[in-house]
């Protein structure tokens, strides 16, 4: 199935007059769903962290496709590398202090950290 907000997404870049095509990606089906890849400008992956090996696929392959996509000149958003930068639980408190961030996101590791964290917050 697709993600709660993939086809709000899509419905969104249609109705602002582009084209958009949801596609799945199926480990078995690797080298097919690439070839197919090459036919766009940008490519918007909607899998979640885990998804493609708790299929029995292999992420770093999926990594190392997308990064060849882009080497073709193809957008990829996010690229595989800014999110092993990012980290995804932590991708929202990287850019908390940015103007797109907010200052008061903050991820917590033990639980002292969130009963002083969660509290600071609340305050705030």
């Amino acid at each position: 199935g697709h993600r709660y907000d993939t086809i709000p997404i899509a419905n969104g870049m249609i109705n602002a007059g582009m084209s958009c095509q949801l596609i799945h990606y199926l480990h078995q089906e690797h080298d097919a769903f690439f070839k197919v890849c090459e036919d766009f400008d940008a490519i918007i992956v909607r899998c979640n962290p885990g998804q493609i090996k708790a299929d029995g696929g292999d992420q770093g392959n999926f990594d190392n496709g997308m990064r060849e996509l882009r080497k073709l000149g193809k957008q990829v958003w996010p690229s595989p590398d800014v999110m092993e930068q990012m980290g995804a639980k932590d991708a929202l408190v990287k850019v908390a202090k940015l103007n797109i961030g907010l200052e008061d996101t903050m991820a917590y590791y033990t639980p002292t950290e969130f009963e002083k964290g969660f509290k600071k917050t609340m305050a705030f």
